[in-house]
């Protein structure tokens, strides 16, 4: 599997393009079959950007990491998803906790005066023990 990291739509093009280039030139490509190649690839780099909704990640997390695998007949996959992220960075810890109404309805309330999820509220009040 390959990973790639990228941080803007113009280095994911730019490298793409070179790619191709590449490619191109190692097939013996020349003149409008060239030109063709060149621009279908250009078309589905743009297709797979659009499809994945990278453009929103990278505005969330400031890159975007896509990975490009084999599959067992031989056919490349393209990573969906999210970003993997740094190990440090990780939660490797689960909880189930049960709540009376009273409570959940604090804890909702509280979610939704911070715009936050549950996760991130249950962190923001255990880092304030």
């Amino acid at each position: 599997m390959k990973e790639r990291t990228f941080t803007s739509f113009e280095q994911y093009e730019r490298y793409l393009k070179e790619k191709m280039i590449n490619k191109a030139k190692c097939k013996g490509l020349e003149g409008d079959a060239y030109v063709e190649y060149l621009q279908k690839h250009e078309n589905a780099a743009t297709r797979i950007w659009k499809e994945n909704d990278l453009q929103d990640w990278l505005e969330k997390d400031g890159y975007v990491t896509i990975a490009v695998w084999r599959d067992e007949t031989g056919q490349r996959k393209i990573g969906r998803g999210r970003p993997k992220k740094p190990e440090s960075e990780k939660l490797k810890h689960s909880i189930h906790v049960r709540l009376d109404d009273e409570r959940y309805k604090k804890l909702t309330h509280f979610c939704k005066e911070k715009n936050i999820d549950v996760s991130e509220a249950i962190r923001i009040l255990i880092n304030n023990l």
